[in-house]
């Protein structure tokens, strides 16, 4: 009898892991998932767009928006997308997709925690139009399998909650961020991973000769608009504007940017990148306020 369950029961794992492996690829065909995602912090410029237009194989390309936020009211953060058009699309749970740029669905598993037609207010999302959004729908993402791991965040606690789609036009960003890639021949395609690798690797050392221009362009436009800044050690107005200015800056690009009052002097501006590094820390000193008055930069 034992001899007999026992075999029942490996009969029983043999045939699960093919049915399981099965529905997961349904799920993905169904909804399209993209073979391969492409994010920038300093957006996909037509450069970066004719690069991927011209790799080997290319199908189809979708581009969009993501930027990470805080729910007000709680710590942790959420990703917040623009809708994904062909690719990588999101399955409706309950009500529907946002239409418009004061709309958004959120992840199935924030449902219960908020309702359809509750307005939500997001706070620390750079590149977002808005910051109040009716939420409309509760959808669920191929791209995000693991409902108990979402990812990590420069904003909140670091830790991200699930994630939100709204429509394009609900961010202000000048060029696209992200990317989602589908190639031709990859259906039924054994050596798939392997195959994603290779292009993976050819992709973004194709991308990378256009870092150094990326860089000198922002490295130039953050210049210009320091020194177009007044910061007037005695005009609290000033060093705040300068104060956000370089806060904006930092966050955009990764960085966690807290301010720490002072009872004695103006804020001081403190960012920290990789704070979990185990070698020792580098640390960058700097100074926002001047000894010019207001209107010397004019």
């Amino acid at each position: 009898m034992l001899m007999l369950l026992g075999t029942f029961s490996f009969v029983g794992l043999k045939i699960t892991g093919p049915d399981m492996r099965q529905t997961g690829l349904n799920y993905f065909n169904q909804t399209h998932l993209a073979d391969m995602t492409v994010t920038s912090a300093y957006g996909l410029n037509q450069a970066d767009q004719k690069t991927i237009a011209d790799q080997a194989r290319v199908k189809t390309v979708n581009y969009g928006y993501f930027t990470d936020a805080k729910i007000k009211g709680i710590t942790n953060g959420i990703r917040v997308f623009s809708n994904s058009g062909s690719l990588s699309q999101y399955k409706v749970v309950a009500g529907r997709l946002a239409k418009t740029d004061t709309e958004i669905a959120l992840n199935n598993t924030l449902k219960g925690t908020y309702h359809l037609g509750e307005t939500i207010t997001l706070q620390d999302g750079t590149g977002l139009a808005k910051t109040k959004f009716r939420v409309v729908g509760f959808v669920k993402s191929a791209e995000f399998i693991n409902h108990n791991d979402f990812g990590q965040t420069s904003v909140g606690t670091g830790q991200l909650s699930g994630f939100g789609v709204t429509t394009k036009r609900a961010f202000s960003l000048t060029e696209y961020n992200l990317a989602r890639i589908s190639y031709r021949d990859t259906a039924k395609l054994n050596a798939y991973t392997k195959l994603m690798n290779k292009r993976q690797a050819t992709l973004l050392k194709d991308l990378n000769q256009h870092r150094a221009a990326k860089y000198q362009a922002a490295k130039a436009s953050l210049s210009t608009a320091l020194i177009n800044q007044d910061t007037n050690a005695l005009d609290a107005a000033s060093v705040d504007a300068t104060l956000t200015l370089v806060e904006d800056f930092l966050t955009s690009h990764g960085l966690t940017a807290v301010r720490e009052q002072s009872t004695t002097a103006n804020p001081v501006l403190v960012a920290d990148l990789n704070e979990t590094a185990p070698s020792a820390p580098l640390i960058l000193l700097g100074h926002l306020d001047t000894i010019f008055s207001v209107g010397t930069a004019k």
